[in-house]
This record gives C-alpha cells, sequence and structure tokens, in this order.
C-alpha cells in the first residue's frame, strides 16, 4: 500500500490537463476582474463628466457678468456670449460688449471669460484701445481697435485741468448725415432731479453716477501733479464707469434700477459683491443708498447734430468730447 502512495504518484497537479484547466481559468478571472474594471472606470468617469458639467452649468447660470454690465461702462451693455472651449474642468466663452448708436450697434469690446470647475472666473480683457496724443486736440486721443472709433470718457468735477475740450461745438457742426456720440462731464455732481431739470431727457442715453470717496480723490489730485508735465489728464475712462441708462425718459426709475442691481449683487456670494459694496458705500456710507442719494457728474448724449444743438449753451457742462459717431444712410 505504502508503495502505490508515492510522491509521483499523488503529485496529478504537474499534468498537462490540470495546467490548462488552471490556465483557462485564471484566464476567465482576469478577463472577468477586466470587464469589471473597465465598467466601473467608466460608470465613475461617467458619474465625473456629468457631475462637472453640472456644477459648470450651475456656476455659469449663477455668473452675473451680464447682470453688472448694466451698471458698468459707460453706453455699452453686453451682447453675445458664445462658448469657444470646453473640457472637463472648465468653460470658457467668448463674450461681446456692443454700443447702440441711434439704430446702428458696433461691436466694442471682448472678453475672453474662463469659468473654472472650482475657484474664480477669470477674465482675459482684449484690451481694444490705442491711446494717441492729438496735437490739433491738445489731448491724448483713445481709439478703439475693433471699430476705429474714439473712446469716451469723463472729467473729475473735483480735479483742475489745464486743458478741458469742448467739442460739443465740433459735434453739432458735423453733417447732417451722421449720429453723434458726446460725453458730456459737469462742473459739480447733481442730483437726479437736478440733472433731469438742466438737461432736459431727449437724447441723453446714459447718466455717469459719482463715486469717487474723498481718498480716491486725494490720490487723484497726486497723480495729476505727477503727470503735469507729460499732458495726460486723470479722467474716467468710459469703460470703466459706472452709470445707468436714462429708462422711459426718467432719471429716478434708471437711479431706482441702478440701485436695485448694487443690492442684488452684493446679497450674492459672487464675484462682484465686494465691487458693489463699494460702490454702494460710495454713494451713501452711512446707510442703504436711496435715488436722493445718487450724484450724477456726467452724461452720455447722442443724435444728429441739430439735435445736440442745445447743449452748446448749457451752463453745468464743464468738458465734452466726441465719442461714436455713425451715418444715417
Amino acid at each position: 500500500m505504502s508503495e502505490k502512495n508515492t510522491t509521483d504518484e499523488i503529485d496529478f497537479t504537474s499534468k498537462s490537463s490540470f495546467q490548462n484547466v488552471m490556465n483557462k481559468a485564471k484566464r476567465k478571472q482576469t478577463v472577468k476582474y477586466f470587464i469589471i474594471t473597465t465598467i466601473t472606470t467608466i460608470f465613475l468617469l461617467a458619474v465625473i463628466y456629468i457631475g462637472s458639467q453640472q456644477i459648470l452649468e450651475k456656476r455659469r447660470a449663477d455668473d452675473r457678468s451680464m447682470t453688472y454690465s448694466l451698471i458698468h461702462g459707460a453706453n455699452t451693455h453686453q451682447g453675445s456670449a458664445s462658448p469657444s472651449d470646453s473640457n472637463l474642468f472648465s468653460y470658457t466663452q467668448e463674450i461681446a460688449y456692443e454700443k447702440q448708436i441711434g439704430d446702428r450697434v458696433i461691436l466694442w469690446d471682448t472678453d475672453s471669460v474662463t469659468i473654472p470647475l472650482f475657484g474664480k472666473r477669470r477674465v482675459n480683457e482684449s484690451g481694444t484701445e490705442t491711446k494717441i496724443f492729438s496735437e490739433r486736440e491738445k489731448r491724448y486721443v483713445n481709439f478703439n481697435q475693433l471699430n476705429g472709433e474714439r473712446e469716451i470718457e469723463f472729467y473729475f468735477p473735483q480735479l483742475t485741468y489745464t486743458y478741458l475740450p469742448k467739442e460739443i461745438t465740433a459735434a453739432t457742426e458735423l453733417g447732417n448725415n451722421k449720429i453723434v456720440e458726446v460725453a458730456l462731464s459737469f462742473k459739480k455732481p447733481l442730483t437726479l432731479h437736478e440733472a433731469s431739470k438742466i438737461l432736459g431727457t431727449d437724447n441723453v442715453n446714459w447718466l455717469w453716477v459719482d463715486t469717487s470717496t474723498d481718498a480716491q480723490v486725494k490720490e487723484y489730485k497726486k497723480e495729476a501733479l505727477m503727470k503735469e508735465n507729460e499732458r495726460h489728464a486723470i479722467t474716467q475712462g468710459g469703460g470703466s464707469a459706472y452709470g445707468f441708462e436714462v429708462m422711459d425718459s426718467d432719471f429716478e426709475i434708471g437711479g431706482q434700477f441702478f440701485l436695485n442691481i448694487i443690492k442684488t449683487l452684493s446679497l450674492e456670494d459672487g464675484n462682484y459683491q465686494s465691487k458693489v459694496k463699494k460702490l454702494a458705500n460710495s454713494i451713501n456710507e452711512k446707510s442703504s443708498p436711496k435715488v436722493s442719494d445718487i450724484r450724477i457728474s456726467g452724461a452720455v448724449v447722442t443724435g444728429t447734430p441739430k439735435e445736440l444743438e442745445r447743449f452748446n449753451n448749457i451752463d453745468i457742462i464743464r468738458a465734452s468730447l466726441i465719442g461714436a459717431t455713425v451715418d444715417i444712410y
């Protein structure tokens, strides 16, 4: 009996048939694990992709750049937004900003905005201005690179200037086939009631809100002294000015709309919260601003040369700059 139970007789695992069975079982197990791993990976990737797209979609929906543009940028508004790139971690879109002069819409600026899955939105501004000194006009003139039109600027009522342009007269002398945009700067800030009474509402498109604090004015004056011999005036560029469109020929309706946007954005935990809170404090640092607290330091008017003639003799106007001009026909 012991002779039959030798090691060679019971070592059946070395037989080729057993090895084939084992190899086949291993292959099946490997294939099974591969299929399970692949399905699990695809499922997880699908969940991650769908989840990231939902987060990005929500962040796009929560973006308030269009709302903010209603109070930021003189006589411009945000137009179309088209996607330029999208992936698992971010979404990039090209945003166009437009200016309407008469019945013509002009492309004025473009921004490339990236909304990441996490973190703050990133804005790549195109920088569309070219500044050239004009001997004839005795100032630096900003031209828009996208369309060649003039950029408007405002002159602060709190600052002293060696030269103040008076281009409203030139605007009224252009051909009758033109519609002209002119930026008006006032000698002093006005209430909405005062501005409406002095300017009237016809051809007044947009009002520049005075948001300068005492500290900012002090810095502007220091900067003006440093640039006095460089022929650079300290002005408020139209692209970064705060204000609002005149609605229904009523300055106070537009003013209330302006304050409503500030209040809405200040309550949201977004990219503009801190900006609009500072804006509100510049209008009334003690309490929530009211329409009666708003002060206007300038305006944008548009019309034919004949329609703009009435602004020639308004004493409160300190400076005036021609902006965009278009042909009626």
